[in-house]
């Protein structure tokens, strides 16, 4: 992997020792807790706070959300594909528009424009 997001890189979470991997994994992947993670894992939570301490660690903790994120890419692009054909027209429109926003699609800036000519009316008389 190469720097992905916020100069995150992946292969800084693969430095880090399996329990630190496996404490991220299930940190990211699952709604346990600090002390649920700890007995899974066989280690102490003053362990997790010590490593959130260090910046070897919250660097790799970094790369593999960075990783993680990357990975649920094709799932949004396609939600927001299946989103155009939505029941409600606002949906839809929203859809259309982050799209297009997003491919760059982007609406044409108005411009104002000023004249300083001088029009005359004449009245027809009939």
């Amino acid at each position: 992997m190469t720097n992905m997001l916020n100069n995150a890189n992946f292969e800084d979470y693969l430095k880090l020792s399996e329990k630190q991997q496996e404490y991220i994994r299930l940190k990211n992947e699952t709604k346990k807790t600090d002390k649920q993670i700890a007995k899974e894992i066989s280690i102490d939570t003053t362990t997790i706070s010590r490593w959130k301490r260090k910046e070897d660690f919250r660097v790799g903790l970094r790369g593999y959300q960075s990783e993680y994120l990357a990975n649920t890419v094709p799932k949004a692009i396609q939600t927001m594909i299946d989103l155009l054909g939505a029941k409600s027209e606002l949906v839809r429109f929203q859809a259309s528009k982050d799209i297009l926003d997003r491919t760059g699609y982007n609406p044409v800036d108005k411009q104002e424009v000023e004249s300083s000519a001088t029009v005359i009316f004449h009245d027809s008389t009939d």
